[in-house]
């Protein structure tokens, strides 16, 4: 079930019409088996207006295998001079992007053929960008250890021919379909955690204010800790536990809730039907979250807790999240206490908009952000505006100064002018 009530109307339509799409699931993969094939690592190319790059699996004639791409994000072959030569056979699994939420949904899509323990299998190979080095630690190798197969990873970041190439299927399309192999994954790596050092809670929270520079360009984030905490939520932060600490807490909860953006992904890890809480940071809605809404059948209640004056860069900011409007209405309807009072003052607005103003202009000057994709959602942008305008409009009108250099305005001049005058009025009567 998905509750839309504390949603903006026309953001609660869009995500409505995701959640009821033709999504299928598929019980047919295949994997596709080439001889000599090449594995070519990432790299941008100027115009391709791809999320990631160019890279994928090319056959022997140099042909590019389509089943090798991910649409939109990762496509087509490139110009290199040499590549490597490797006498083994491999499984192809695509890029492994350094996020962990497009790890979740794309990196580890093929690596469903690990559970069909095939022996003859030498290495299931990533790549990274051309030329780039880091090493695989923390929950990513945790990821693969719970596999069983962190042995068998391969990471290349240069062309790489191998005698056998199988090129799975993707477990999971984005928009399109899922397959129970992809739920798989995780129900493994699930089924493959050991005791660990925690203590359960029934309801969970997972927070990004430990993230770097999440509390500045973020301003509410810590409120929104705050009103959790309140209600009798545990507050995780993801980072800094492991991925089985992690898992254990999502199993044992009854109820968890997350800011929205790829934190809620981690329900992939999750039980089939539980329930969720995501606020949304964001003005738009996060389609993939939708998509995984559906594939673990969770009960979703979403809020609008964001005010915002500009579209931005999603995986960017900056962001301000608010109490006062949905998250209110929320906290009324279900009984949950409000957070801190010093959240919901004026004050606090006024820095939360003079932090948003510092970042909007450190990351964009003073163009005007929208993606080619985002025209298609103006009205909700908008929709979103207006309401920002009860919290910020003063301040976007110059009725308010918010800048220091602003005092030194003749209009703000004039207004201090008045209120001293009439102090002092009151104070002679």
């Amino acid at each position: 079930m998905i509750n839309y009530t504390y949603l903006r109307p026309k953001k609660a339509k869009i995500l409505e019409e995701w959640h009821n799409i033709d999504f299928k699931f598929r019980n047919d993969l295949s994997a596709n088996e080439y001889k000599n094939a090449t594995i070519l690592p990432l790299k941008k190319v100027a115009g391709d207006n791809l999320l990631f790059g160019r890279g994928g699996v090319i056959d022997s004639e140099k042909n590019y295998i389509n089943s090798s791409a991910i649409d939109g994000r990762i496509q087509f072959s490139y110009e290199f001079e040499n590549a490597e030569y490797q006498n083994k056979k491999f499984v192809y699994c695509g890029y492994l992007v350094n996020h962990w939420g497009h790890f979740l949904v794309e990196a580890v899509s093929r690596i469903w053929y690990c559970l069909k323990n095939d022996i003859s299998v030498d290495e299931y190979v990533f790549f990274y960008n051309y030329n780039e080095n880091h090493e695989l630690k923390g929950n990513y190798n945790e990821f693969f250890e719970l596999l069983g197969i962190l042995d068998k990873i391969k990471i290349i970041n240069k062309p790489t021919t191998y005698r056998e190439v199988i090129v799975p299927e993707l477990a999971y399309k984005r928009r399109k379909y899922y397959s129970q192999e992809y739920k798989d994954i995780f129900d493994t790596i699930v089924s493959n955690v050991k005791d660990v050092d925690i203590t359960p809670s029934e309801k969970i929270f997972l927070t990004r204010s430990q993230l770097k520079n999440a509390i500045k360009k973020e301003p509410g984030i810590e409120m929104i800790d705050d009103f959790f905490y309140k209600n009798g939520y545990k507050i995780i932060s993801p980072e800094k536990i492991s991925l089985s600490q992690l898992i254990l807490y999502i199993r044992n909860a009854r109820k968890c809730a997350a800011v929205s953006g790829t934190l809620p992904h981690n329900m992939l890890f999750g039980s089939d039907n539980q329930e969720l809480i995501i606020v949304e940071r964001n003005v738009l809605n996060n389609e993939i979250q939708a998509d995984l809404n559906l594939i673990k059948n969770l009960d979703v209640t979403y809020i609008d807790a964001n005010l915002a004056v500009y579209p931005i860069n999603l995986g960017q900011g900056p962001f301000v999240l608010s109490y006062l409007g949905k998250l209110q209405v929320f906290a009324k309807d279900n009984g949950y206490v409000p957070p801190n009072k010093k959240y919901y003052t004026d004050k606090y607005i006024k820095k939360s908009f003079k932090l948003y103003m510092k970042f909007y202009r450190r990351y964009y000057q003073y163009t005007w952000f929208e993606m080619d994709w985002m025209i298609e959602y103006t009205d909700y942008i908008y929709e979103a505006y207006k309401d920002s305008l009860n919290y910020f409009g003063d301040y976007l009108y110059g009725i308010k100064p918010f800048k220091f250099q602003h005092y030194f305005q003749i209009k703000h001049i004039k207004g201090s002018i008045k209120r001293f005058i009439k102090k002092i009025i009151r104070y002679n009567k």
